[in-house]
């Protein structure tokens, strides 16, 4: 091991001459502006901004992107750091390919630095940039004043600054000596020394310094380690083959977790969900090939199936860690005699409802995944699964009066959802059956659906209900994502019914209350009917539809 400093110049330049590269198990860049914006303001207190811990290896040469053409130092600890002092220097690391999203990054990491600030107490005021700051003389993007090869380059800048702060010679000669030597000392930020850590670590250690190191800052959670330990062991892997996959699911809507991916293998391979008790073995190229294509081939399987209910994307879902439970039956019987996707639903459905594997919950998920692989038939596990939740396999209606926008939730909103999705609901703007977009084809990537307010909110507030009643689930409905929501949005029910026309069949398909449905063509009755006197009967009697359907729709499950 060995110490050293280097300047924080010196990093960004070897960062964009592949002196510097970040190994394939690393992830993405996920700082937002306001971190890049802090790292500056460090940089100029003098604050400590923790050292670079940096891997010297001639055996791995697996760089997040491409394959390596020439030796590299890895960035084990630093990568975050790194690319945001690339970014305030406004220079491309290698590892960032894409020239375009590099550019949008330049103007969304923008950091500007007053150089004329109120306080004389010789610190500068870091910013983001935003239109008014940009046409203030007193604000300069750092990335200007970085990129001057030396302090000689600064004169100019200065020049034009005091030139736009003022219009009098004397005054501008007093502000250019001000402004030039504060342009001097953001220069110096180049120049600041950065603790630099150089280990020589045979490849089976990387994972493990690779979770301890990162546990000081965003917690690496177990699964990430045991993700780089694979990356380590199959060197190509994460970049040619999870990576692309992930993203892909990615893309679609789905984003699923390292912990999804992992578990999965695991659960399928192993028969276990607790990753401290699959032996490391378990991650050589021997083994990891075929849990990988199993899990791979299951998960885009069962997101089919998915699909076929209208679930388009991970955010309609209470918890992605219930589906890991799901992939694994379906793998093990999905060509067996008795397999139902339909009950494996209706157990997901109750599950989510439980809060099973909500939070913390590797304890369920082993538990789950071992009676999985233990049981010698689907129905068995099933039945074993099922033991275990603690709530009631039937809904209450009054439940549907509960708020929609609370996470606790979120399983009562998929199921209105999916109970509107099953009965054919329509768009009441375009008239597009939800998950279909106005060609009549099936929407395929992301969808998301709009949780519209039968009643508006502003109008039920200004009338006295409370915010409780107001977010209730039995006033919500689902429009299409692409739809005008604002021919609706804000606008009283009868109003928007009676300008869109919106068919009787159209509002039973949303389940709206049979007293509510009225001709469309005479205003008068509806705005009657629909009158906010009227609203604690509209939201009891569709929440008993709701309660009513979302049972009919478990049982249906149950007997596919």
């Amino acid at each position: 091991m060995a110490i050293e400093q280097l300047k924080v110049r010196e990093i960004v330049k070897q960062a964009v001459g592949k002196s510097l590269d970040v190994p394939e198990f690393q992830r993405d860049f996920v700082w937002d502006a306001d971190q890049v914006r802090r790292l500056a303001e460090s940089l100029h207190r003098d604050y400590p901004v923790g050292s670079f811990l940096l891997w010297d290896s001639s055996q791995y040469q697996q760089s997040k992107e491409s394959l390596g053409t020439e030796s590299s130092l890895w960035i084990v600890d630093g990568q975050q750091r790194t690319t945001a002092l690339c970014l305030i220097f406004g220079m491309k690391p290698y590892w960032w390919p894409d020239a375009e999203k590099w550019n949008r990054a330049l103007q969304k990491y923008d950091i500007l630095v007053n150089v004329l600030p109120d306080r004389d107490d010789g610190r500068l005021e870091f910013a983001l940039s935003n239109p008014i700051r940009s046409k203030d003389p007193r604000w300069v993007s750092l990335r200007d004043v970085l990129s001057k090869p030396g302090v000689a380059e600064l004169t100019q800048l200065a020049s034009e600054i005091a030139k736009r702060a003022t219009t009098d010679p004397e005054e501008r000669m007093t502000l250019l000596a001000h402004v030039n030597g504060r342009l001097n000392q953001l220069w110096q930020l180049g120049e600041r020394l950065i603790p630099v850590v150089k280990i020589s670590h045979e490849v089976e250690d990387v994972a493990e310094i690779f979770a301890r190191v990162n546990q000081a800052g965003t917690r690496v959670k177990e699964a990430d380690v045991v993700l780089a330990l694979a990356a380590v062991h199959n060197p190509g892997w994460v970049r040619e083959e999870y990576g692309p996959v992930r993203s892909d699911l990615e893309d679609r809507g789905w984003d699923l977790d390292a912990g999804v991916f992992i578990r999965t293998m695991t659960g399928i391979g192993y028969g276990r969900a607790r990753l401290r008790d699959v032996p490391s073995s378990f991650w050589q190229p021997d083994n990891l090939a075929g849990a990988w294509d199993a899990a791979r081939d299951t998960i885009a399987d069962v997101l089919k199936w998915f699909a076929g209910y209208g679930v388009l994307c991970s955010d309609l879902l209470p918890s992605t860690n219930a589906l890991i439970p799901l992939f694994v039956p379906h793998r093990r019987w999905k060509t067996a005699p008795g397999y139902s996707f339909g009950k494996a639903l209706r157990w997901f459905l109750l599950a989510s409802r439980d809060g099973r594997y909500s939070g913390s919950a590797i304890t369920a998920l082993d538990e789950d995944v071992r009676a999985i692989n233990e049981a010698s038939t689907f129905d068995a596990a099933l039945d074993a699964l099922l033991r275990r939740l603690r709530v009631s396999h039937t809904l209450d209606a009054e439940e549907f009066l509960s708020r929609y926008d609370r996470a606790g939730n979120r399983f009562l909103r998929l199921m209105l959802y999916l109970v509107l999705y099953q009965r054919g609901a329509k768009d009441w703007v375009d008239g597009t059956a939800l998950g279909y977009d106005k060609t009549g084809s099936p929407i395929t990537t992301g969808y998301e659906p709009q949780w519209h307010h039968i009643y508006p909110r502003n109008l039920l507030r200004k009338c006295g209900v409370g915010e409780d009643d107001i977010q209730a689930l039995a006033n919500i409905t689902v429009l299409n994502e692409r739809t005008n929501a604002n021919r609706v949005s804000g606008k009283e029910p009868w109003h928007y019914i009676h300008q869109l026309r919106v068919p009787p069949h159209a509002l039973r398909e949303h389940l709206i209350p049979e007293s509510f449905i009225l001709p469309t063509d005479d205003p008068e009755p509806l705005k009657q009917q629909w009158d906010t006197a009227h609203y604690v009967t509209f939201v009891v009697d569709r929440a008993e539809l709701l309660g009513r359907e979302a049972n009919a729709f478990l049982h249906r499950l149950e007997t596919t």
